[in-house]
């Protein structure tokens, strides 16, 4: 019977990820003109590469005691033990950074490339201390505000008043 509670407390603390997962996959196909189609093919590949990890391991963490209570592991069975055990181990390690990495990958696909706030290529130096002349630089219009009422550029260097 101790097995069992083994078992439940595997399935246990395996089901918050395995319901974020269904989640995220149910969410993908539902919300699919949301996504561009690169991105969600990425994410949902990410997520079902993760979902089938995931299960596996379950499994064979479920299934382990009881294949050690049945003796599986003793005698000429321990060298199957061995091997499916290891071919879990090494799914599971090659499988949840491939997940992961396209998860990380549909994050960033089908994002337009921002052009940069500021364009520097028209930049000119401050004038030296010439109080004679007026500044020979045009004055540029304010830069357009952010969304929070802002702007990107970094505020000017106080200048000395003139008299």
């Amino acid at each position: 019977m101790e097995l069992f509670g083994y078992s439940i407390l595997q399935i246990g603390g395996e089901l918050p990820t395995l319901a974020v997962l269904v989640t995220g996959l149910v969410l993908a196909v539902a919300r699919r003109g949301r996504l561009p189609h690169r991105a969600r093919a990425l994410m949902m590949s990410g997520i079902a590469v993760l979902l089938v990890v995931s299960l596996l391991g379950l499994a064979w963490n479920v299934a382990v005691p009881h294949l050690v209570d049945l003796r599986w592991d003793g005698g000429g069975g321990f060298g199957q033990f061995h091997l499916v055990s290891l071919a879990v181990g090494v799914l599971w390690t090659i499988g949840y950074p491939i997940g992961l990495g396209l998860l990380v990958a549909a994050v960033f696909a089908g994002r337009p490339v921002a052009a940069p706030a500021v364009d520097w290529a028209g930049w000119t130096p401050p004038a030296g201390d010439d109080a004679d002349h007026p500044d020979p630089a045009p004055q540029s219009p304010a830069p357009a505000a952010t969304q929070w009422g802002g702007t990107d550029l970094p505020a000017p260097p106080a200048t000395p008043e003139r008299t």
